[in-house]
C-alpha cells in the first residue's frame, strides 16, 4: 500500500513554501511538462504537483465565479504571506481565456524562489485555480507560464494526463485517502472499502471501471437493501455531493420499524473515477452518520 502525504498547507503556503520534489522526465515535451511528476488529490477538488524543479496545483470549483475566486484567492495569500511575499499583477491569456495572473516572489533574497498564479472562468461549470511555484530563475518562470497554460486547458476535474504517476493508498475514494473516524473502523482494497462506526453507521464506497454502470450499481444496492420480507419503504431523492462531485442521492427509510433503517445511495464520477457509495444510518441519531460525513454532503 503507497499512502499519499497528507496536504496540510493551504494553497498559497503549500506553493510558497513546497520544497519536495521528484524527477522531471528528460523527454517532456511542450504538451507534457507534468511527465514524470507525481500527484496528489488536493482537498478534494484538484491535484497537486510535485516535479522535479517545480511544483503546481489545479483545483476546480463549481458555481464559483472567477472573480469571487480570485479576490477570496488573493486575500488568503496576502493573509498567509505576513508581509513577506511581494505581490504583483498581470494580464495574461490561458488556453483561450483572459485571466490575470498575480505573481508573488518572496522578500528574502537567498529563497530565489516564485509563485505565479490564476483563476480561469469555466463556463458553465465554475472557476479553476491554477499555481506554479519555481526557482526564481528567468528560465524556470517561463516554464511556469508553460505549466499554467497546460493546467488551464485541462478537462474539468479530469484525472492527471499519462505520464503522471498518482500517489494511491488502498484506503483512497477516487484518490483521497480516507481516514476512520474515532471509534470507526475502516477496510478497503483494489478502490473499494468500508468505514464501520460503533453506532452501527457505515459507508461503503466501490470504484467502478467505467460511468455506464453507475446507474445500475446504484439500482443494485437499493435493491439489496430493500430485500427484507414484509418491509415497506419510504424512498425519496436529494441533491447530494460524493467529495465534492454533484449528483442526486436516493434516500430510504423502513417504515413501521422499531428499529432504525435508513440509507443514501449515489454514484457520481469523483474526480475523473466512476465512484459508487452506500450511506448506513444504523443506530445513529445524526441526520447524517458519523461514517459517511468525510465524504457526504447532503443538500
Amino acid at each position: 500500500m503507497i499512502r499519499a502525504p497528507s496536504i496540510r498547507l493551504l494553497p498559497a503556503l503549500a506553493l510558497l513554501l513546497c520544497a519536495t520534489v521528484c524527477p522531471l522526465s528528460a523527454h517532456a515535451g511542450p504538451q507534457s511538462l507534468l511527465a514524470g511528476c507525481t500527484a496528489e488529490p488536493f482537498g478534494g477538488e484538484g491535484w497537486s504537483y510535485t516535479c522535479d524543479d517545480f511544483s503546481a496545483i489545479l483545483s476546480d470549483h463549481a458555481g464559483v465565479s472567477a472573480q469571487r475566486l480570485w479576490q477570496r484567492s488573493r486575500r488568503t495569500f496576502q493573509r498567509q504571506a505576513a508581509g513577506g511575499v511581494t505581490f504583483k499583477v498581470a494580464k495574461a491569456t490561458l488556453a483561450g481565456r483572459k485571466v490575470r495572473l498575480l505573481r508573488m516572489r518572496a522578500k528574502v533574497p537567498e529563497a530565489q524562489e516564485a509563485s505565479v498564479f490564476a483563476v480561469v472562468p469555466m463556463k458553465g461549470k465554475g472557476a479553476r485555480r491554477v499555481l506554479c511555484k519555481a526557482r526564481g530563475t528567468p528560465e524556470l518562470q517561463a516554464r511556469c507560464g508553460r505549466v499554467l497554460e497546460q493546467l488551464a486547458a485541462h478537462p474539468w476535474r479530469a484525472l492527471p494526463e499519462e505520464g503522471v504517476a498518482v500517489a494511491q493508498s488502498d484506503a483512497a475514494l477516487a484518490g483521497r485517502e480516507l481516514v476512520a473516524p474515532d471509534g470507526c473502523n475502516l477496510t478497503a482494497e483494489n478502490g473499494s472499502g468500508r468505514i464501520e462506526c460503533g453506532d452501527g453507521s457505515r459507508l461503503d464506497w466501490t470504484r467502478l471501471p467505467d460511468a455506464s454502470r453507475l446507474r445500475d450499481s446504484v439500482r443494485e444496492g437499493l435493491l439489496t437493501f430493500k430485500d427484507v420480507p414484509r418491509a415497506s419503504y419510504l424512498e425519496s431523492r436529494l441533491p447530494c455531493t460524493i467529495d465534492g462531485a454533484r449528483t442526486e442521492c436516493t434516500y430510504l427509510r423502513m417504515l413501521d420499524s422499531s428499529e432504525r433503517r435508513e440509507a443514501y445511495f449515489a454514484g457520481a464520477v469523483v474526480r475523473g473515477m466512476p465512484t459508487v457509495i452506500s450511506c448506513i444510518a444504523g443506530r445513529s441519531s445524526r441526520l447524517l452518520p458519523q461514517a459517511c460525513q468525510q465524504v457526504l454532503r447532503i443538500h
